[in-house]
């Protein structure tokens, strides 16, 4: 595929999260996807192991939005980078449901091959996510002078 038609799929991968459209979203992924995170505990493979993924993200963040920033595409890779926004209304890597807005920021790299979507690395800034939620204390920065 072009680097064109690789930036449309993206786009369309991130139109179908926005919608919540799990079934849109994995008909993007090939049979041996395979897709890796800090906030996992393993690689998620395939439609499947997506869609139970995106189903927890959802019941956690039922408003669950993602804004593009920038998108970048070299041969069968995309580079997505943007900010989740979300409201903390269900169980989410151990923690309760606190009812708190949160944002993060999180870049996706993406391999296409054949039209479909065969691998991913998402880098999210999860530090900040947990500390939102109030998971995690780091020292604020003491001031200069």
């Amino acid at each position: 595929m072009s680097e064109k038609e690789n930036l449309r799929l993206a786009e369309e991968a991130v139109a179908a999260i926005n919608a919540h459209d799990i079934d849109r979203y994995v008909q993007l992924l090939d049979d041996s996807y395979v897709s890796e995170s800090e906030l996992q505990p393993g690689p998620v493979r395939g439609p499947a192991g997506a869609r139970q993924r995106l189903e927890t993200i959802f019941g956690a963040f039922p408003d669950l939005r993602l804004e593009v920033e920038q998108t970048l595409a070299s041969g069968d890779f995309v580079v997505g980078r943007g900010r989740l926004t979300g409201t903390h209304k269900g169980s989410f890597a151990g923690i309760a449901p606190t009812n708190k807005s949160v944002s993060w920021s999180t870049c996706n790299v993406v391999e296409v091959r054949n039209g479909k979507v065969i691998r991913s690395r998402v880098y999210a800034d999860i530090a900040s996510l947990l500390q939102q939620l109030g998971a995690l204390s780091l020292p604020r920065p003491a001031a200069a002078g």
